[in-house]
């Protein structure tokens, strides 16, 4: 018999929950209700039961935060435990005149429990009152409860007396059964039946048995997991149960028996179970289309999940689509030579993919292609629950640079040269390749690195132009530059070359971060990449690792035979030849071996310098380093600071000053290991006098005044700040280039690199999309997009993008749905933003349309956002018919989308 729970609790939780202090009971949230308790380790064998009975406030901790897992339970808690456990608190009645013999004793506090115990037939008077005699120096409330008890009591609460009367008679099945009460023996029988009591493992002589234990203290930890197991036979109100539908990282989709789909809010601390385990499980080990139960918390959201089954709930068909009758809603498949017909729920639309994985909108589900439709077995008429389409239905346009190319197998893989989108693609057998020109090239024509555009019809690519083609690097040993015509000589296997090098060629040398053509020495083995004219633009040496030795302490320069010698951090004796090529530096200024011959000489002055081999590379006077804080000890006051790979340096500091960016005052113990930092030493260069954290913060551009070298920003607070840029500050657009102060126009985005409260460097962002959601694609970590041209665009999102709505971090890419407003941008460190823009519902008031003026009908009369600019690029439209700003009309219901205070689409 299956009993109902009978507690009129509208969140399906109790009023109060069960701690024990030893003077009476006392109440307690359901949040309270301790998911981890101080006192039970994660892993305990019965966390998984405690953590459901707290949920369900059936018991709960104690006042400091413990459980108390191997504490014996008592007869008094027994019986709340059960009475709760059976919904009936609702009937106590705290009027009732309780008289009991003077043999049953029991705190006055439980008398009410007892009673209506013995009313709902818990317990028999008659049994507790032999029980009690049999020891009447133990007061029978306080004295613990045993197993054979707790059992009976268990089975009694589930229903099931009758049957246990029936088995009264029946051995069980453990050695010990002489030991068991004859008035407990078919209780037993039942409770190991249905799977709610097991044996105790006992060590006799040697050997291992499974005994019952009848007369062993129950623990409260026990005790939990028998109510939590009991709990099949109990139909409880303050949990649901159904089939899942759908998960993601905030929400669980449940069919229950009666049909009705409902969504429940998930939170960060949920706690997840599985009927198999009772150890915890991750959100990804719950099975699609199996059954669960969830339990509440106080606010409605989700706090325990249980899979109680894996076997999906879910029949499968297959076949070809031939039909889609929407308005009865209603899919027609050809299944071998039989047409059938299947529906789904308008409330509920199934969740459609294809092959790659992407979700199709069900308005955009082809017909005649092959399906397999998942329909559910708990309604009586079934319903279409999932159709996963046998190929891609995706068709769109997009552009890329060659990663990778195999004709063979046609797969392409494709990356933007300017951040880590990437993308893979399916080739058609019959697609055409054309150059920029219009004439076609052959499969294996195409190669790495070419940069084309592309159209893919159904999932395949169809068409493929190259818009520029690739010139691979060249490797060889460097022969000279030459400056009089700016071209370098080199040698490819023992053959002279020469190519011409472009304007802005740069050198690469592993340990120089500035490099330059005075870095290079003929005999160097470098690669040569070049750009689309052919052009050398980037020289690598790749045959030469320069290194660093940063704090070096000088000992003596030997000036007529240019030779430095240095101790390095360990006290180890260096000797190091100052060449022609050898760079000095102080605090940022280049010198002459001439001015820097007094520093070189000045024993015990610390420097910094890279070195090739015993040649010097650059020697740094400075009394200033970057590099990445990995330990900051306020007790011995020092700072760890890693410089490079293999270098770091331990500074103390007395009376130091800390400076970051849009912090007022900072204090060295907020300096956190992993932070980058620039340290300023004292003029002995024995102690740290200001340490500058490093920080990158993203901006709009308000203004810029190249003539006196300004730059006005605002930033996503709003704020506007101006600065005037030092000469040596960086200024770089997108791609790294150096460009000048004027390049950067109102509007656009830049990220600021922040020494302190310094700007050192400005660069570029480059622009983001916006545009409306078609379909999400979980596996591959992409979205695809039509943008206010119509035009279908796909943007590969990386590893770890940042989802956001309402600039409030979400949980994951599941977040975005189709139909969303989005937009997708770099934010000031580099990580993919995917930025979900929540329409502003609002009704026309009126538009002008010589001054391109919308004005919407004020929310409340002290409303002052309430007119708009609308210029010439935003996006109005209804449905897919493109409108113009006189299509507005007075009472016309629209939607608003806004990218950081600018208009960009309006909805009719």
């Amino acid at each position: 018999m299956k009993m109902t729970r009978l507690s009129k609790s509208v969140t399906g939780l109790l009023a109060a929950s069960m701690i024990f202090t030893g003077a009476g009971w006392t109440t307690s949230s359901a949040s309270a209700a301790a998911k981890q308790f101080s006192d039970v380790v994660s892993g305990h064998w019965a966390q998984k039961h405690l953590s459901k009975l707290t949920m369900q406030e059936i018991l709960s901790g104690y006042p400091d935060g413990t459980f108390l897992p191997n504490k014996s339970v008592s007869h008094q808690e027994a019986v709340i435990i059960a009475i709760r456990f059976m919904g009936l608190e609702d009937e106590l009645d705290s009027s009732d005149v309780i008289v009991l013999p003077e043999s049953l004793k029991i705190k006055d506090d439980y008398k009410k429990y007892l009673n209506l115990a013995f009313k709902k037939q818990l317990l028999n008077l008659n049994e507790e009152v032999a029980l009690a005699e049999q020891d009447p120096s133990k007061e029978w409330g306080k004295s613990p409860a045993s197993r054979e008890w707790v059992t009976r009591l268990l089975v009694r609460a589930i229903g099931k007396d009758s049957e246990a009367k029936q088995a009264a008679t029946e051995t069980t099945e453990f050695p010990d059964d002489d030991r068991i009460g004859a008035q407990y023996r078919g209780y037993v029988n039942v409770a190991v039946s249905t799977g709610l009591v097991k044996g105790v493992a006992t060590l006799v002589k040697g050997v291992t048995i499974t005994e019952f234990a009848p007369i062993a203290d129950v623990t409260r930890a026990s005790i939990a997991t028998l109510f939590s197991l009991a709990q099949a036979e109990v139909a409880f109100s303050g949990q649901v149960s159904g089939v899942l539908l759908a998960i993601t990282p905030t929400q669980l989709t449940l069919l229950h028996e009666g049909g009705g789909i409902h969504n429940y809010s998930l939170m960060s601390d949920s706690l997840i179970y599985r009927y198999d385990s009772n150890a915890s499980a991750a959100l990804e080990q719950l099975k699609l289309y199996g059954k669960v139960i969830l339990i509440s918390n106080s606010d409605k959201s989700i706090g325990y999940v249980e899979q109680t089954l894996d076997t999906p709930q879910i029949k499968t068909y297959e076949g070809t689509l031939t039909l889609h009758t929407a308005d009865l809603n209603r899919l027609t498949v050809l299944i071998g030579t039989e047409y059938e017909t299947f529906t789904y729920d308008p409330q509920y639309l199934p969740a459609i993919t294809d092959s790659n994985g992407k979700s199709v909108l069900l308005k955009d589900l082809p017909t005649n292609v092959e399906v397999k439709l998942s329909v559910d077995t708990i309604r009586t008429d079934g319903k279409i629950i999932a159709v996963e389409v046998k190929q891609s239905v995706v068709n769109k346009n997009g552009s890329g640079r060659v990663a990778e190319w195999n004709p063979s197998t046609r797969s392409l893989h494709l990356d933007d040269p300017f951040s880590d989108m990437k993308e893979t693609l399916t080739v058609s057998a019959n697609a055409t390749i054309k150059n920029n020109i219009g004439a076609n090239l052959t499969f294996d024509q195409l190669k790495a690195g070419d940069m084309i555009t592309y159209e893919v019809k159904t999932g395949l690519v169809s068409s493929i132009v190259v818009t520029k083609s690739s010139i691979p690097a060249v490797s060889g040993i460097l022969v000279g530059v030459v400056k009089s015509n700016n071209s370098i000589q080199y040698t490819v296997n023992n053959s002279l070359e020469s190519d011409f090098l472009a304007a802005n060629a740069k050198v690469k040398i592993d340990g120089i971060p500035e490099a330059t053509f005075e870095d290079i020495y003929a005999g160097d083995a470098i690669s040569l990449t070049f750009n689309d004219n052919g052009d050398v633009i980037q020289i690598s040496v790749t045959n030469r690792t320069v290194k660093n030795m940063i704090g070096a302490t000088i000992i003596d320069y030997a000036g007529n035979a240019k030779t430095l010698i240095v101790n390095d951090l360990n006290g180890i004796k260096h000797n190091f030849d100052v060449t022609s090529t050898t760079k000095f530096e102080l605090n940022g200024t280049y010198l002459t071996l001439e001015a820097a011959a007094s520093y070189l000489s000045t024993v015990g002055k610390k420097i910094n310098i890279a070195y090739t081999g015993d040649n010097l590379v650059t020697v740094s006077l400075v009394a200033k380093f970057t590099g990445t804080v990995i330990e900051n000890n306020a007790v011995t006051r020092t700072i760890k600071v890693m410089i490079d790979a293999t270098n770091s340096m331990t500074l103390s500091y007395t009376n130091a000053y800390a400076e970051v960016y849009s912090q007022s005052s900072i204090s060295l113990a907020d300096i956190a290991v992993g932070d980058q930092v620039t340290i300023i030493q004292n003029g002995l260069q024995n102690q740290l006098s200001t340490i500058q954290i490093h920080k990158n913060v993203q901006f709009e551009v308000v203004s810029v005044t190249p003539a006196s070298s300004k730059i006005k920003v605002k930033g996503n607070d709003g704020v506007t700040v101006e600065w005037t840029l030092a000469s040596n500050a960086v200024l770089q657009n997108e791609n790294g280039t150096a460009v000048s102060l004027s390049a950067f126009s109102a509007g656009s985005l830049v990220n600021v690199s922040f020494q302190g409260t310094t700007p050192v460097k400005i660069k570029a962002v480059q622009a983001g999309v916006f545009g409306k959601v078609s379909s999400v694609n979980m596996t591959a970590s992409s979205l695809d997009l039509v943008t206010g041209s119509n035009a279908a665009v796909t943007r590969a999102l990386g590893t770890n993008p940042i989802i956001m709505r309402d600039n409030t971090i979400v949980a994951s890419l599941a977040s975005v749905m189709p139909e969303d407003r989005v937009e997708i941008r770099k934010d000031e460190n580099d990580r993919t933003i995917v930025q979900i823009i929540t329409p502003l519902k609002k009704t026309v008031q009126s538009v002008n349309v010589s001054t391109s003026t919308l004005v919407i009908k004020k929310a409340t009369i002290n409303d002052t956002n309430f007119t708009f600019t609308v210029d010439s690029s935003v996006y109005i439209h209804q449905g897919s018919t493109t409108l113009n700003l006189s299509s507005l009309t007075n009472g016309d219901p629209i939607s608003l989308y806004f990218v950081r205070g600018k208009l960009l689409e309006i909805v009719k």
